[in-house]
């Protein structure tokens, strides 16, 4: 039997209510202090919980900080893949690309913590290192689909597009860090036209006949 209701709440809502505290109070700090700011304590003291409470959802603070990380990763493709829907089958490359990089920037926008947990503060940790390489991947392996799909890549050209798609993942994660910094001066519509301008010029030198 199920625990009845405390307060008219049951106790898997309870559990779920502290899971979201936990996994909020550790994106804020890893924010806001970095990833050595960002102890188990801290967290515990930052969600207004015991620590106990903690392990009925995370085994460790490696695995609270890898759901916070994955978290924002699904949250920025889904919100890309939503922008390529919303460009319409129609649509060319360069608006394909702008409207799902404004997608995504938009995602940012709502919440600036996600992007500096994401670009920045996961360098920090081995953990989190290790997760960005293979976010990184699987958004290049992303930009090679889509090139495919909106250009007609030769044979024997598959070495190119991995090197320009990684190019292109990797220089947009650099500029968008530059403009966390404030060292990149530009709108979010500015930085998703340069975004998509640059896509289509290395999707066009990418379907080029190799020499």
């Amino acid at each position: 039997m199920s625990p009845r209701p405390y307060g008219g709440v049951t106790a898997d809502r309870r559990r779920a209510d502290r899971r979201a505290a936990l996994l909020d109070a550790a994106l804020d700090l890893l924010a806001k202090e970095g990833v050595r700011g960002t102890s188990l304590r801290a967290v515990c003291a930052r969600a207004g919980l015991n620590p106990r409470y903690f392990y009925e959802s995370f085994t460790d603070l490696d695995a609270l900080l890898a759901e916070v990380h994955d978290r924002i990763v699904a949250e920025i493709a889904e919100a890309a893949a939503r922008g390529v829907a919303a460009a319409g089958p129609d649509a060319g490359l360069r608006a394909t690309v702008r409207s799902a990089a404004m997608a995504a920037l938009d995602t940012g926008r709502a919440d600036p913590r996600k992007i500096r947990v994401m670009l920045v503060e996961a360098t920090a940790s081995p953990v989190l290192r290790a997760r960005q390489h293979a976010a990184r991947r699987d958004y290049t392996r992303r930009v090679i689909e889509y090139a495919r799909t909106f250009s007609d890549i030769p044979p024997g050209a598959d070495a190119r597009v991995h090197f320009i798609a990684t190019m292109l993942v990797a220089g947009w994660n650099e500029n968008l860090i530059a403009w966390l910094d404030g060292e990149l001066q530009t709108t979010l519509s500015g930085l998703a036209d340069m975004f998509a301008d640059a896509a289509e010029a290395l999707a066009t030198h990418a379907a080029a006949r190799p020499r």
